[in-house]
């Protein structure tokens, strides 16, 4: 990942959005998705480096694979509802954009129970019985 890149790509896009706004706002909305998406395509390959040192320390402990699927899973939503209600307030709908970040808490909480789960377990099974 070129962070020269990215920062050209986001400055380029924050500006066409501040200038085409006074003029045609429909248009800004479309150059700040396009602006987005590009500099997510860019990430994208970083990210595959991260899931790969994340598989190579879950084989070296020997700890659940689930567990650490469902931490991604976690770190995703939380992303992708973070840029989704950017995109919403950015088109002026910032009741729909709260909406998007209690849904994404919601299913974060959800895919978290199994994760609080297991460390009650290890927990338990460390502390003495009685």
């Amino acid at each position: 990942m070129d962070l020269t890149k990215l920062i050209v790509i986001a400055v380029a896009s924050a500006l066409g959005v501040l200038l085409l706004r006074q003029v045609k706002p429909e248009l800004a909305i479309i150059v700040g998705l396009v602006g987005t998406i590009l500099i997510f395509l860019m990430v994208v390959n970083g990210l595959t480096k991260i899931i790969g040192s994340i598989n190579g320390i879950v084989a070296q402990t020997g700890l659940a694979t689930e567990l650490f699927a469902s931490i991604l899973k976690i770190v995703g939503i939380g992303y992708l509802c973070e840029i989704a209600a950017s995109i919403c307030q950015e088109a002026g709908a910032k009741a729909v954009a709260d909406m998007v970040i209690l849904g994404g808490k919601v299913i974060i909480m959800v895919l978290a129970i199994p994760i609080i789960q297991a460390l009650v377990d290890v927990v338990l099974g460390v502390l003495p019985n009685g």
